[in-house]
């Protein structure tokens, strides 16, 4: 843990508009308030299409800023994050703060966030940063890799299906329903996926899952504790391998899934702590990394101890 004063520093907050239902840009005059309240200097940038939250926090850092905050939800958090890791620079000299604004806020549930902005902005005056592991995610297709890091969780297979089916065919109303619907719906629609996952301590699995999942972090999906034993610094990724289960076994441990207690009840199974792992198919194997999908392959999944410095409420 590295403590730094936050009022020494001028913070460039990546704004994302469209977060929260497109509430975050005309709802940003209170937060600006609170942080002039609290002395707490900053510029802002305000991003309106995908993507443009990489473009710009590769270009901060690249002119030598440092000290960035990710304001909106989980999406942007992802887009600072590979920002900051395509810009070339050492990113253990970056550091990065979140601004909770958008719908999901997965990420911030590890890390123990308050609940309301005007907490959030109070739990910065500490100062408290975590040197935080990073994921890559590796797309392989016959032609071409494509990277994405990630922060919080990779998921393959089932989770990724859930929001292709939200970003593909989204229904005629907003909110967290959005991401229940979809899930029911692809849940009665979705298909095992065959497999093979290795892993670097000799771990091997080949068959059908129900979903594959690389975790940083542990909540996903609005609040899913997928991975409750991930630690964010402990140099590991949580890999847990769902093997091919029925609808009425997934729907007998929903809650379960909430909990994180479905880790513990579904011997079926597994969970390795590891640092690099890969998963090959000869079918169409869906990725997502914070709510963004990846191009489908294959896929090798790399994990970058302590490598970017992150302010946490975790004290």
């Amino acid at each position: 843990m590295t403590n730094i004063r936050i009022e020494d520093h001028c913070w460039h907050i990546i704004l994302n508009s469209n977060a929260n239902e497109k509430r975050c840009e005309r709802n940003w005059k209170p937060v600006a308030e609170l942080l002039e309240r609290h002395n707490i200097r900053y510029e802002l940038h305000i991003v309106r299409t995908a993507g443009e939250g990489i473009a710009t926090a590769k270009e901060l850092c690249q002119n030598g800023i440092r000290h960035i905050v990710a304001a909106g939800g989980d999406g942007t958090i992802n887009e600072v994050v590979n920002g900051i890791f395509i810009s070339g620079v050492d990113t253990h000299e970056v550091y990065m703060a979140v601004l909770p604004l958008g719908r999901g806020n997965d990420w911030v549930r590890t890390h123990h966030y308050p609940k309301t902005i005007a907490e959030v902005v109070e739990c910065w005056r500490n100062g408290n940063f975590m040197q935080h592991d990073i994921g890559k995610v590796t797309s392989q297709t016959y032609y071409k890799s494509y990277i994405r890091y990630f922060i919080n969780i990779a998921g393959f297979g089932f989770d990724a299906d859930v929001i292709y089916d939200v970003t593909n065919h989204p229904p005629h109303f907003l909110g967290f329903n959005v991401y229940v619907l979809s899930l029911l719906k692809t849940l009665f629609s979705h298909k095992p996926t065959a497999v093979q996952v290795t892993a670097k301590e000799d771990f091997a699995f080949d068959g059908e899952v129900f979903m594959v999942i690389a975790a940083i972090c542990q909540y996903n999906g609005g609040g899913i504790r997928e991975a409750k034993y991930a630690i964010p610094d402990d140099g590991l990724l949580d890999l847990i391998v769902v093997p091919k289960m029925s609808i009425p076994k997934v729907l007998k441990h929903m809650k379960d899934m909430t909990t994180g207690d479905h880790l513990d009840k579904i011997k079926d199974i597994k969970l390795i702590k590891t640092t690099e792992a890969n998963i090959r198919t000869n079918a169409i194997l869906r990725a997502e990394t914070e709510g963004e999908l990846l191009v489908t392959g294959n896929y090798r999944i790399e994990l970058m101890a302590n490598a970017l410095n992150v302010l946490t409420a975790n004290c």
